[in-house]
């Protein structure tokens, strides 16, 4: 094998963008901090474990997923910018692993609709590279909305108090959906 084929695809093979809204049943100042908390957040982003507060503005997790056949565990580092609390925040990191690599950023805003209520809206842009970009093509499109489809509902169950009791049925769900995206139903 050559030293070109066995070199990873460079970052940027496959680009994502995308933009969404959600309501949680929370009040904007206790969404806000439950995206600055560390165990908030491994409770609710797809595949988290360890997730650690490094400063006021780094984090750092390890997160394992998966497209169809390819799953792997990634180291990522996400950064926090442009804070304005309790509305808005940029968010930027990093992804390595065995199967490849990501990066990308994201802004996040909370508009409060009621004392209860906050509409959500994010807007993001992700390249990915390396075997799960040239294995998931197209389909990492799809199955980028899911996660983070999948994010913001568990954030607004955990913010309603009822996160743990759904991670469940909601992981299967994840599930069966890639594999009916996939083709592998």
């Amino acid at each position: 094998m050559t030293e070109a084929a066995r070199a990873p695809a460079a970052l940027g093979d496959r680009k994502l963008t995308g933009e969404g809204e959600a309501r949680v049943g929370a009040p904007r100042q206790a969404i806000w901090d439950m995206l600055l908390d560390p165990s908030t957040l491994q409770a609710v982003v797809p595949g988290a474990h360890n997730v650690q507060k490094l400063s006021e503005t780094r984090f750092a997790a390890d997160v394992t997923l998966g497209i169809g056949p390819v799953k792997g565990r990634y180291r990522a580092e996400i950064r926090l910018s442009d804070m304005e609390p309790p509305a808005a925040v940029t968010l930027a990191g990093t992804a390595t692993g065995m199967l490849g690599t990501g990066g990308g950023r994201g802004r996040v805003t909370l508009i409060e609709e009621g004392p209860a209520t906050t509409l959500i809206r994010y807007r993001y842009e992700a390249e990915i590279g390396g075997k799960v970009a040239s294995v998931g093509g197209r389909l990492l499109d799809g199955a980028a909305r899911v996660v983070i489809g999948q994010f913001f509902q568990a954030l607004a169950r955990h913010a309603s108090g009822g996160g743990a009791a759904h991670r469940g049925v909601l992981r299967r769900l994840f599930d069966r959906l890639l594999k009916l995206i996939t083709g592998r139903a």
